[in-house]
């Protein structure tokens, strides 16, 4: 388990980089940190490893207390961005380095080399060095060495960033089996939604060095706690409208929509939150639906994404693959009252 008790960073200059945070990471699991760029995930990566030194707070692995212990000593592994490979050395080497620097004897951690590299498909490859190998086969190196380390936890900085899209694919797939596999405490720093949502277990969504919310997957995807989770996640964001309560309804773009949630006070202003997977598009009225003109059509494969112009407000609907409008019809958007959110404040309500 890996805990995080209170834990800021401040840099020179009085910059924030984490304020306070608590967060608790259970064993075994695989646990993403997501967030916009500058939001301080990869600073709490590199803290837990001991790169970053915490201004204050604790940094807590199994049952010992490393926040002022070396990297060295901490028993987690990690694998940056970049891969860090030895350019000079072969794929051989540069997997057995970790053992060669704890002393381990060579013929030892050649061996331990083969084992692993076989494992994860490198044999053939262990004699080439690592400009002669593809970007998915540098991955692997680099999985390959900390997998050597037989650490206490595995730390992911962005590892398929510098892959192209189909061997995100590949490698995000083959990641999240070798890590069930292995059973090892993992913490995968990303900015890429699709990457957190299909491989946590939990996940930690940042913004500005504070968590905004941690759960599954499917909690942070279907109950975002506030508006910045609602706009950041998923693959379309969240339609943000603001609205009034009027009685049992709320007015949204200038129509009347059922109102998802007790305890609304009439008159309040509150934001109406509801993913375009949770809106059909319709060519008549329907109660409930939100009026509005179709100013953009985006082909997303096996489906459109839609954008209507309704009373000042956009609202984005998906809409299977030949059922698409014309751009400038006007047209209906509906909401599932089951999968709408209301948020006041900021925060759902």
């Amino acid at each position: 388990m890996i805990e995080l008790k209170s834990l800021t960073k401040v840099y020179p200059g009085g910059v924030k980089a984490l304020d306070a945070l608590d967060l608790e990471i259970r064993d075994g699991e695989f646990f993403a940190l997501l967030g916009p760029s500058g939001c301080g995930k990869t600073t709490l990566l590199r803290t837990i490893a001991g790169l970053e030194t915490a201004t204050s707070g604790q940094v807590v692995i199994g049952s010992k207390d490393v926040t002022h212990v070396q990297p060295g000593a901490r028993d987690v592994a990690m694998v940056f961005q970049d891969y860090a490979l030895f350019p000079h050395m072969d794929v051989t080497d540069n997997i057995s380095y970790p053992l060669r620097i704890k002393k381990v004897a060579k013929p030892a951690r050649t061996a331990k080399a083969a084992e692993v590299g076989a494992r994860l498909g490198l044999e053939g490859l262990m004699d080439r060095r690592p400009g002669q190998l593809s970007g998915g086969q540098q991955q692997r190196v680099a999985l390959a060495r900390v997998m050597a380390t037989q650490a206490q936890a595995f730390l992911f900085d962005e590892p398929l960033s510098n892959l192209d899209a189909r061997l995100r694919l590949e490698a995000r797939t083959f990641l999240k089996k070798l890590q069930r596999e292995l059973g090892v405490t993992t913490v995968f720093v990303t900015h890429d939604q699709a990457e957190a949502l299909a491989m946590a277990d939990r996940m930690a969504v940042m913004e500005a060095g504070h968590i905004r919310q941690i759960g599954t997957p499917a909690e942070v995807f279907q109950r975002p706690a506030n508006t910045f989770v609602a706009g950041f996640i998923g693959s379309t964001p969240m339609n943000l409208l603001d609205g009034t309560v009027r009685g049992e309804t709320l007015e949204v773009a200038g129509c009347k929509v059922p109102a998802p949630a007790a305890g609304l006070r009439d008159g309040e202003k509150i934001v109406y939150g509801v993913r375009p997977e949770y809106v059909t598009y319709s060519v008549e009225p329907v109660d409930g639906s939100i009026a509005g003109k179709v100013v953009l059509s985006e082909s997303l494969g096996a489906s459109h994404l839609v954008t209507l112009e309704a009373a000042g407000e956009t609202v984005q609907v998906i809409v299977p693959e030949g059922d698409e409008p014309a751009l400038g019809d006007e047209g209906y958007a509906v909401p599932r009252t089951d999968r709408a959110l209301i948020y006041r404040d900021g925060e759902l309500v």
